[in-house]
């Protein structure tokens, strides 16, 4: 009876902290017409265009059918209308792409399913196209053609203004300069602000806000007691200072950049060690690093000079900001490289500009923007960093922990001696050559000092390619034995083969059949990487990634003849790559070496192995001394520390990106100089002439600068929505002229500007508007004041909000007394139900309760999201998501009741 009525209080607790809105309170609901459009425009257009326009266009309309316009597609050809809005089981036009018994359009062949589904679902939304009148008014002001100049002129792109707060009548209400500003526009339309809500109502709001979780009974007795004048302003503090709190906020934030641990499709495969990017979020916000340097960190936090370091581990912070570019979906084993590469791109755009700017620059992908100041020649400017950086497993050593005991390895190399070298170890050796050498081109061959043109990570690979006298050490039983090194190698045992790195080449068209590397090693892998496509895979890509397992030197070869004219780049990893051959994605094993001599094109098959060529042998220590000096060698040895890895994105060749037209990846237009946004003054000093290697450290700072009037203004409205429950600016990644104007302009650049005083605090925001009059409002109606401003856009008084999703499990385990407060670390598996099935399931399910950990830390696998999560709204990481959808349907309800957990 005990355990019942636990259970029993702690659904009531959670029923209670659920706020179920009254039913005369309307939440407005987000803009589906703006969602539509840019799906439209986005998804639909490209295929009405390339598929469907040759023959049902202006030039010509076979069967009197036209397809550029909404108009001409409810009108018609002979047939009658081409679709039914919302009904796409009564389209003519859906009944034609599936090849049905009257139509099978396109007559050559069958659309892609996935063109398909593009298709149905547009017809389904109601088939919104913007600019026809069928698709609802034009945004005012919106000009008919691209005019980047008028375009510009629109509010969000001006400048954030230096206001003061307006006077009031009421001189006693406000508490803060926000006050000011919302009174001044409540009294012009003769509203009364709400009452202050009750000492109770107020622990829980400031609590769930600042922490999402309930607070204690005890909290609570506290501060009803507490009859200091400073109560609710040391509440405040006491919230911003604990943990919980960047977990709470953590959770708005990896809604932005679609945080996800698996990439989705079909396999789900896992991305290894994501954790660490939620991690680094948590502790940035505990930290309250300001916002514009955690916006560069997530921009280019791997290129800068002094990253941060971990205030635990005393590893690289910094590069771990970067991780978000590589959160979201991924094709397993797609059939078109250039055209995943597009839409990997596209997304990564897509996150950037919403999350950073408030903008759909991914809308100009295949035309210039069809309402705001961003053309097609944005997009591919923004398009060209992305293009030349590569994905990459950043290596973070705790404390320089691996450095010390590399010095000290070095250092030993550098004292032992030996009796005598092998002589042939002293030259590079003469590799065989083909027969006819037109028709072979040298790639690489290493006979240099340094690893110029190369891109090197981890320590496995040294300072440079082996040079003459050179020596590895090799574990034997109990001793450890020396092997001379031929000169002219990218080694990765010289230092030791218990580290790991990677090299990475400069990119490259590949434009002869085949790819033959000199190499030999025990546990190395080399990759070719086509169009930036890393889960190297059967049962098309198999043959892009070799294990190298021979201790002679001998010649690997790869045929990529079906990727003639593709660009691509090599990896010669040892360790630290993820290996995606098998069933789960999973790291190669650490251990081992690989050597690689020299790497060549040709359209011929592989030249002749070495005739017993070694590449390696053994050495004798010259005194006593020297042998101690070996077994010193091996107890540093000992020091080293397995690398902790984590998705990061790196450096790769500078390449700026063709305009691909229409957004055809396969038809390309001109070449456009990687910058800024042109309307927020990225032609000046392109940035790509400005720095060598990709230029993301440049983008970052033209972002962050304050001359930049969206990142301030962006964040600021983010964190408003998340403590009134709607934004200024109602629609929160938008703030084109397809977003809803401010309700406040004036407040929000003056929030905007003091944000930026203040030093880019997200901690001082949060106190600033928590302090306010406005914030500590009741939620009751008052008639009167519906009637002039029903949906509160004047703010009359608080909003009535629901709990999310994560709040309410959160919650249960907190009222019951399970929660668990660790911080940090590898995320819990998901429980798996009977009815989460498909390719990708995990192999065991996670507990029931999560182990007791917060939400937060649950694993997001993005086939097999937490079914209660979903009930309650959890959202699809598929893009930024700054406003979740709200809903109130009898799922909710039966999932308190029935639901397992």
């Amino acid at each position: 009876m005990a355990r019942l009525r636990i259970a029993a209080s702690a659904v009531l607790a959670v029923a209670l902290a659920f706020h179920l809105a009254p039913p005369t309170v309307r939440a407005e609901a987000p803009l589906p017409e703006r969602a539509a459009v840019e799906f439209f425009e986005k998804d639909v257009r490209p295929i009405l265009v390339n598929r469907c326009q040759t023959c049902h266009g202006a030039t010509k309309r076979k069967g009197n059918l036209r397809l550029d316009s909404r108009a001409s597609v409810l009108k018609g050809g002979s047939t009658g209308p081409a679709l039914v809005p919302g009904k796409p089981e009564e389209s003519l036009l859906v009944e034609a792409i599936n090849y049905g018994d009257l139509y099978q359009m396109p007559p050559k062949s069958k659309l892609p399913a996935a063109e398909i589904a593009i298709l149905t679902r547009w017809i389904a939304l109601g088939a919104p196209w913007p600019g026809s009148s069928e698709a609802g008014p034009k945004p005012a002001g919106s000009p008919p053609v691209f005019d980047l100049k008028e375009r510009a002129k629109h509010w969000s792109f001006q400048p954030v203004r230096a206001v003061a707060p307006p006077r009031t009548h009421d001189a006693a209400w406000p508490r803060t300069a926000i006050d000011r500003f919302l009174l001044a526009r409540l009294e012009e339309k003769k509203i009364a602000p709400a009452p202050e809500a009750d000492k109770r109502t107020l622990i829980r709001r400031l609590t769930f806000d600042l922490l999402g979780l309930p607070p204690a009974p005890e909290e609570i007795d506290a501060f009803l007691a507490d009859g200091s004048p400073v109560a609710y302003e040391r509440l405040v503090e006491r919230l911003l200072a604990s943990p919980r709190y960047g977990e709470r906020w953590a959770r708005h934030w990896l809604d932005l950049v679609r945080f996800a641990e698996t990439s989705g499709h079909e396999f789900d495969y896992d991305i290894p060690d994501a954790f660490r990017y939620r991690d680094y979020v948590v502790r940035a916000l505990n930290a309250d690093l300001p916002y514009n340097e955690f916006v560069t960190e997530q921009i280019a936090g791997d290129l800068l000079e002094n990253p941060r370091a971990n205030p635990a581990e005393g590893s690289n912070e910094s590069v771990l900001g970067t991780g978000f570019y590589f959160l979201g979906e991924g094709t397993h084993s797609p059939v078109d490289l250039r055209d995943e590469q597009r839409r990997r791109i596209d997304n990564q755009i897509d996150v950037l500009s919403k999350t950073f700017l408030g903008l759909t620059v991914a809308c100009a992908r295949c035309h210039d923007h069809k309402f705001d100041a961003i053309s097609t020649k944005d997009y591919y400017a923004l398009s060209g960093y992305l293009l030349s950086a590569r994905h990459d497993h950043a290596f973070l050593d705790p404390g320089d922990r691996n450095g010390k005991a590399i010095a000290e390895l070095r250092a030993i190399r550098q004292a032992v001696r030996f009796s005598e070298w092998p002589a042939e170890s002293a030259e590079v050796p003469a590799g065989p050559r083909p027969d006819d050498a037109s028709a072979s081109v040298l790639f690489e061959d290493f006979n240099r000092t340094s690893f110029d043109g190369w891109f090197v990570a981890g320590d496995a690979f040294g300072q440079g390619p082996s040079r003459p006298g050179d020596w590895r050490a090799r574990r034997d039983g109990p001793e450890t034995r020396a092997e001379a090194v031929a000169p002219g190698h990218a080694n990765s045992g010289l230092v030791s083969d218990r580290l790991q790195g990677t090299l990475r080449s400069r990119t490259f068209r590949v434009e002869k059949k085949f790819i033959h590397y000199l190499a030999s090693g025990s546990a190395g892998r080399l990759n070719l990487v086509i169009d930036g496509f890393e889960k190297i895979r059967d049962p098309i890509y198999g043959g892009l990634t070799t294990a190298v397992n021979s201790e002679d030197a001998r010649w690997i070869s790869q045929d990529v003849s079906m990727w003639l004219g593709h660009r691509a780049y090599i990896e010669i990893a040892d360790g630290a790559a993820v290996d995606y051959t098998g069933p789960t994605a999973h790291y190669l094993p650490g251990d081992g070496s690989i050597a690689v001599d020299e790497i060549r094109f040709s359209d011929q098959g592989p030249p002749p192995n070495p005739p017993g060529r070694s590449a390696s042998d053994r050495l004798s220590p010259r005194s006593e001394r020297d042998v101690a000096l070996l077994a010193q060698y091996r107890t540093a040895e000992e020091k080293l520390v397995p690398p902790t890895l984590a998705p990061a994105i790196a450096d790769g060749t500078g390449e700026d990106d063709n305009v691909h037209v229409r957004g055809n990846p396969n038809t390309l237009g001109e070449t456009v100089p990687r910058r800024f946004l042109e309307a927020l003054g990225g032609l000046v000093e392109p940035d790509s002439n400005a720095k060598t290697g990709a230029g993301r450290l440049e983008l970052a700072r033209r972002m962050v600068d304050p001359s930049n009037p969206f990142l301030a203004r962006v964040i600021v409205n983010r964190v408003w929505k998340h403590h009134f429950g709607e934004g200024i600016v109602a629609t929160v990644d938008d703030f084109g002229a397809m977003g809803r104007p401010p309700t406040h302009p004036e407040l929000l650049d003056w929030l905007a500007a003091r944000f930026v005083a203040d030093g880019w605090s997200l901690k001082a925001l949060h106190r600033l508007i928590v302090a306010s009059s406005a914030y500590r409002m009741q939620s009751r109606l008052d008639p009167e004041s519906e009637r002039i401003d029903p949906t509160n856009q004047w703010l009359h008084r608080m909003n009535v909000r629901r709990l999310d999703s994560e709040s309410i499990r959160d919650a249960l385990l907190a009222v019951s007394g399970r929660l668990d407060a660790r911080l940090f670390g590898p995320s819990v598996p998901v429980h798996l139900t009977p009815f989460m099935d498909g390719r990708g399931r995990p192999g065991s399910s996670g507990p029931l309760d999560g182990d007791g950990r917060r939400s937060l830390y649950l694993n997001v696998r993005r086939n097999f999201l937490s079914p209660m999560l979903l009930a309650f709204d959890y959202p699809n990481p598929a893009s930024t998501m700054g406003r979740r959808n709200v809903s109130n349907v009898p799922a909710q309800a039966l999932a308190l009741l029935n639901d397992p957990f």
